[in-house]
């Protein structure tokens, strides 16, 4: 598969930005999808079973849950060195209020986060009663905001400005789907192709929402750097770490490429079918549980 192959399979869709909003495993057949996605094994008798997102019986808890995993995102994205400064965001939508959503304060280091220093936020960018009262980064609402009304199916969404990511946002190109990690982001990945400055206005935002598409789960942002969004704060969170990753082995690939040494591409149909078992949403949510215990477990003030 050639480069401008993989370009055209991250091209950004045109058509109708909404999507069916997303829904956690809440029955036996979804409990069952789930097992099936993330393919373990346990024993004969079926007791020995893989963990998997809960259920709730009021949304109280659900928001709950939600929110520690929110704060442990942020401790997570400290560990791996994604905090600089006052930049990067992670949003979750409210669960209780869907137009509303949770984010980080602005500067507050990410590896300090607890559930109580966590923001809600209304359409307009004010922040409500209910949760931590302090500003928010302007730019981290004008992003997040337009992609929580643009795409229902996301209920979370992940932005800062890692080393790898943003090295290779300058090229404005897609990663390749050259190894089987990559393969998670194939036909899963825009490229949002300008730069206007830091932005400033949810017009800008709009335009990110736009090229993230009807479908995409992340999208590389030229000259700036990367985006993950996913159904769960899980998801997104790993993907963001997944997505650096990649970011950086493409470097590494493209540094030692040359004659004699040239790159060989996966082919589409294996693609495809490694893309629904390996960058599933199942199976991202369940990548990132080691993070959150081992975060939980370190400092377990995170929670509070």
């Amino acid at each position: 598969m050639s480069p401008s192959k993989v370009e055209e399979a991250a091209a950004v869709p045109a058509t109708d930005l909404k999507a069916k909003p997303a829904t956690e495993p809440t029955t036996t057949g979804d409990k069952a999808q789930f097992f099936e996605d993330v393919h373990f094994l346990g024993d004969k008798d079926g007791k020995i079973v893989i963990r998997s997102p809960p259920t709730f019986e009021n949304k109280l808890d659900e928001r709950k849950y939600k929110m520690q995993h929110l704060a442990a995102a942020f401790r997570v994205f400290a560990k791996q060195g994604f905090d600089e400064g006052v930049a990067g965001h992670i949003s979750l939508r409210d669960p209780i209020e869907p137009e509303h959503f949770w984010i980080n304060p602005l500067s507050k280091h990410f590896s300090l986060i607890k559930v109580s220093d966590l923001v809600l936020v209304d359409e307009e960018g004010n922040v409500l009663p209910g949760g931590a009262q302090y500003p928010i980064n302007g730019p981290a609402f004008a992003i997040h905001s337009e992609i929580h009304k643009a795409r229902p199916d996301l209920n979370a969404a992940c932005h800062a400005h890692s080393v790898y990511g943003k090295a290779f946002s300058c090229f404005g190109r897609p990663i390749e789907p050259l190894y089987q990690d990559a393969i998670r982001f194939y036909d899963d990945l825009s490229v949002y192709n300008a730069y206007g400055g830091t932005v400033v206005s949810t017009e800008e935002g709009r335009r990110i929402a736009q090229a993230l598409g009807p479908k995409n789960r992340s999208v590389i942002l030229r000259n700036h750097g990367i985006i993950t969004c996913g159904s769960t704060v899980d998801e997104a969170a790993f993907l963001f770490i997944a997505l650096d990753r990649c970011c950086h082995s493409q470097l590494l690939a493209n540094a030692a490429a040359g004659p004699g040494w040239e790159k060989i591409y996966i082919d589409d149909e294996t693609a495809r079918t490694t893309h629904k078992r390996s960058g599933n949403p199942s199976k991202m949510w369940l990548a990132f549980q080691p993070y959150y215990d081992q975060i939980v477990s370190e400092t377990p003030e995170v929670l509070q």
